[in-house]
């Protein structure tokens, strides 16, 4: 990875970078080259925190280390993550429906919308059904904007959906997305705005994937789950509808050690506190990483194989049940997010890491 240097002229207090970016106070922005891509660190120079994004592919945020050490899992390198396509790493982004849905075709409104596998731009799981939803891996995002200042160090990115037949053939609800990464006061947060630019009434069930590997034994590893309910999968790992007690699952579910136990679950009805922040996180030996998740994000998967799969945790924002907007149709999950034409949906959770 190409490192830039942090020399600069001085404009009303911001640090204009020599060879790209914003300085100001403790927290920067970087632009750099890596593998081809252009890419953009936030820092944070106090707590020695460097966060780094990709916009060309998904806008993925690749790496967060601090000290030099990965809170998330980095891939080994951007052209084998682009070209593989496989999730193994960083924070992928989920949309326009998250995780799986059931079948090769989804409903809303009684209408039923088939999805094109022709165009190649959604995944499959290993049973043949579509996953991930289409941006995870699209090379069409632009920065709007990124900035350093006493707010911290931050980088909007946007997708317009719309302007693309491929996206629109496949979800055809005109909509534009924003997001934004802000690392301030030792937390990375993401700010994810949805609007619905069409005029009609639009779908969505959006989510994103980090990938974690706490220092010390898999098996020492605990996990704390503010999630009260787990929802019943069928042999195709989609919601079936029915839920069940979180404690069912993962027995005294806020200390959970991991032990030899295998999660791939769908966990909703979080436990807030007074502010309305919801609290799900993996600890190692020292190292702890903690989601905190707004009103937005009810629902949580936590993925943790077993061998011979590397050893990991995935703490899973989601906005609604996988499979949702079939769910919807289907009388078992009425609380699907709709966007009104001209209006937007904002949700937002943050990365929390200590022991680095």
């Amino acid at each position: 990875m190409i490192r830039l240097r942090l020399v600069a002229l001085t404009v009303a207090g911001m640090a204009i970078l020599a060879q790209g970016g914003w300085a100001v106070g403790d927290y920067s922005v970087l632009i750099q080259e890596v593998e081809g891509h252009t890419t953009y660190h936030l820092r944070d120079s106090v707590r020695h925190m460097d966060v780094g994004i990709v916009p060309d592919i998904g806008n993925f945020a690749y790496e967060f280390k601090i000290n030099g050490k990965d809170v998330l899992i980095p891939p080994k390198s951007l052209a084998a993550y682009a070209k593989d396509r496989k999730f193994c790493c960083g924070i992928p982004f989920l949309a326009p429906w998250a995780n799986r849905i059931a079948g090769e075709a989804y409903f809303f409104e009684d209408k039923k919308y088939l999805l094109n596998p022709n165009l190649g731009n959604f995944q499959r799981d290993q049973f043949g059904q579509p996953i991930h939803g289409l941006v995870e891996f699209d090379n069409r995002w632009k920065v709007v904007t990124a900035n350093a200042s006493d707010e911290g160090a931050m980088m909007t990115s946007q997708l317009e959906f719309y302007a693309y037949p491929d996206l629109m053939a496949q979800f055809p609800f005109a909509h534009r997305i924003r997001v934004t990464y802000r690392l301030k006061d030792g937390a990375l947060r993401n700010t994810t705005a949805i609007e619905n630019v069409g005029f009609e009434l639009m779908p969505l069930l959006i989510a994103y994937h980090p990938y974690f590997k706490p220092d010390g034994e898999r098996a020492e590893w605990v996990v704390s789950n503010a999630a009260r309910n787990y929802w019943v999968l069928n042999d195709h790992l989609a919601p079936t509808g029915e839920m069940k007690p979180a404690d069912d699952l993962m027995p005294g579910r806020k200390s959970f050690q991991l032990g030899s136990h295998f999660l791939d679950n769908l966990f909703s009805d979080l436990d807030r506190d007074a502010d309305s922040l919801a609290r799900v996180s993996v600890k190692g030996a020292s190292q702890k990483i903690e989601l905190v998740y707004g009103e937005a994000y009810n629902f949580a998967v936590i993925y943790a194989p077993l061998p011979p799969s590397p050893p990991l945790v995935c703490i899973e924002p989601q906005t609604g049940p996988t499979n949702a907007f079939n769910l919807h149709h289907e009388g078992k999950f009425p609380g699907l997010i709709v966007i009104e034409p001209g209006k937007s949906f904002t949700a937002e959770f943050s990365i929390v890491p200590t022991g680095f």
